[in-house]
């Protein structure tokens, strides 16, 4: 039977006795088996595996050595895989397709074993081309027919992105299992500091004289505290005796007049515009939020003005934000750089820039806003935007000629001179952060305040104290001395979390 007819009448022989088996199997148990019109009766059968998987990859070829000799072998699907016999015991396999079928040997014409065959993605060389572009990788991967599945944990963001690269050219679906290895929580500190200087200096005259002499006053009008109503009645005439009244019916003295001299029985009243104005605003805001990596978060301390809009109809009112916003969105390449997207805010109502709509005033807004991308190491400081502005503004006014006189020109011309300065810097600090302990906190505002007692209220007019000892869980006081000396008094108490103050019972 070596010839190919003689294998082709002894599988034929092989297939009559099997059939000739399940036939008096079949008779044996009539309550399994079904029989047709003719009388002959069946029964089928799962073909259940050993347990065994055989992987071949795909367009390649795998040895399959057997303890004893093989009568027999067929694939159940040959269009996925090939099966050659190169000895009594051992088969080799070609994958054709991806896919899974099913290896059935015969060992004698009663024996016979069944095998799972899966032609699946080589991964040696998947790994090894993994292993020389990110050495530190701890990744696996496995083949999912014509999937690669990756898992394990990676040194960084970008590493993954890489090793996402390398596996799209073995197989273009790619599910990824990886895992970036560290902290992925970064807190950012952002500061806002601004420092605005004014100065303003003025000088002006105005005023009439007619008439007779004798008792001056003068009226002291600077801020325009209490306004004065005094002087010549509104409409008198020059030419004749012009009476002096005090409240209503006199010229009102205007509140851009700081000083008015008068003499009633000359007639004569000047005006004077005299002032000297230095200015000084700082503002520092300092922002803390943490966020996990590849989110966004956002943090608002402020509030909202309401602003009437008009319709057609009716009038609604919309609230517009103010105050210090910090949106900030971190990713984590690796220990030692982050990527951040920041967009810090400081902004409140300006009602020098305000404008009045159906007698309503509605108040402009002073906003400082820096958005920018930046890359940054854990606890290193960035200035993400800086502004120094210088402004000066003079204006001269005069009467021709006159305001040109020597020592007398002055009273025939107004002048009015103002200079401005604003700096404004924004720093940013991140930090990789992990969750603390509840009794690992350093401080909670407001925790070591001490209230007054009904004495020190009423009596002695005390609002409390802060005592430097706050009380924290699991901890009866604080050493508020040693957090001193080592951070320094302005520090000491602000809540950092993790990279803050050591705390009592912490070790450095």
């Amino acid at each position: 039977m070596t010839s190919a007819t003689g294998k082709g009448w002894g599988r034929l022989a092989t297939a009559l006795l099997i059939s000739a088996s399940v036939a008096s199997l079949a008779m044996a148990q009539n309550n399994e088996g079904t029989r047709d019109a003719d009388g002959i009766q069946i029964s089928v059968r799962d073909v259940t595996t050993q347990g065994q998987l055989v992987r071949v990859p795909v367009n390649k070829s795998v040895l399959v050595d057997f303890s004893r000799p093989v009568a027999e072998a067929r694939l159940a699907k040959p269009d996925i895989a090939d099966v050659t016999a190169t000895s009594p015991r051992q088969l080799i396999i070609t994958g054709r397709a991806f896919g899974t079928t099913q290896l059935i040997v015969w060992f004698s014409e009663t024996e016979q074993r069944v095998f799972d065959v899966a032609v699946d993605l080589e991964m040696e060389r998947l790994l090894a081309s993994i292993r020389t572009s990110v050495p530190r990788a701890r990744v696996q991967a496995h083949a999912l027919l014509d999937a690669v599945v990756l898992t394990g944990d990676v040194p960084s963001a970008d590493d993954a992105e890489r090793i996402l690269q390398i596996a799209g050219v073995f197989s273009p679906n790619v599910i990824n299992h990886m895992r970036v290895a560290g902290a992925q929580q970064v807190m950012l500190r952002c500061t806002v500091a601004e420092v605005s200087r004014s100065a303003t200096r003025q000088l002006g005259f105005n005023g009439f004289i007619a008439g007779d002499t004798s008792n001056p006053f003068a009226i002291q009008n600077l801020s325009n505290i209490n306004p004065s109503n005094i002087g010549a009645p509104e409409g008198a005439l020059a030419t004749s005796r012009i009476p002096f009244v005090v409240g209503q019916g006199g010229i009102p003295v205007g509140q851009n007049s700081t000083l008015s001299i008068g003499f009633p029985r000359i007639q004569m009243q000047v005006f004077i515009q005299a002032l000297k104005e230095n200015g000084l605003l700082r503002v520092l805001a300092e922002p803390n939020l943490v966020a996990i990596n590849g989110q966004e978060a956002s943090f608002l301390a402020g509030g909202e003005v309401p602003i009437p809009i008009t319709t057609s109809d009716r009038i609604k009112i919309e609230y517009k934000e103010f105050g210090v916003r910090l949106n900030f969105t971190p990713v984590v390449l690796n220990e030692n750089t982050l990527r951040l997207k920041v967009s810090p805010e400081l902004s409140e109502p300006d009602f020098t820039n305000s404008v009045t709509i159906g007698g309503i005033s509605i108040p402009g807004f002073a906003t400082r806003r820096v958005s920018t991308v930046v890359e940054i190491g854990p606890g290193q400081t960035f200035a993400l935007g800086g502004l120094i502005n210088e402004r000066v503004r003079a204006v001269v006014r005069k009467i021709p000629a006159l305001g040109d006189i020597p020592v007398l020109g002055p009273l025939f011309s107004s002048v009015e001179y103002q200079s401005d300065e604003t700096e404004l810097v924004v720093l940013c600090t991140p930090e990789l952060v992990e969750p603390i302990a509840a009794g690992e906190v350093t401080y909670v505002p407001g925790a070591d305040h001490k209230h007054p007692n009904d004495i020190e209220l009423f009596l002695m007019g005390e609002m409390g104290e802060f005592t430097g000892e706050a009380v924290r869980p699991g901890i009866n006081q604080t050493s508020s001395a040693r957090v001193t000396d080592e951070y320094g008094p302005t520090d000491a108490f602000k809540l950092r979390g993790p990279v803050g103050p050591v705390g009592y019972g912490e070790e450095e």
